[in-house]
């Protein structure tokens, strides 16, 4: 799916297309890694599947693009988390800097 770059979740688009990317790039150097003998046993697994398929309902089992989703949500939330953070420890910083620049043009007011 193509959205306009001018819509709102282009960039959102753009970084799920580069995460996406890249795992793809680890997932193939990861098999590249592997020796030949094993490679031939494993390549029907790894492949992108293209078909749509019922899922099966057993809680146990949980399919490779299952984990990947779970990797790159989790990865999104902690980097979400980390720049929320870094937002709110800036601000913090202001309002102490600023607190702390009204204190001292008081004392010095005072000694005046």
């Amino acid at each position: 799916m193509h959205i306009h770059p001018s819509s709102p979740n282009s960039s959102e688009e753009n970084a799920a297309v580069k995460i996406q990317a890249g795992f793809r790039g680890y997932r193939v150097r990861k098999q590249l890694s592997k020796p030949k003998s094993h490679r031939r046993h494993s390549r029907k697994m790894s492949a992108p599947s293209t078909d749509v398929s019922v899922k099966s309902v057993d809680s146990n089992s949980t399919t490779m693009e299952d984990k990947s989703a779970t990797k790159i949500q989790a990865g999104v939330r902690g980097f979400l988390a980390r720049k929320k953070y870094k937002v709110a420890n800036e601000a913090a910083t202001k309002i102490q800097a600023g607190f702390r620049g009204f204190k001292v043009r008081k004392e010095l007011k005072q000694q005046d």
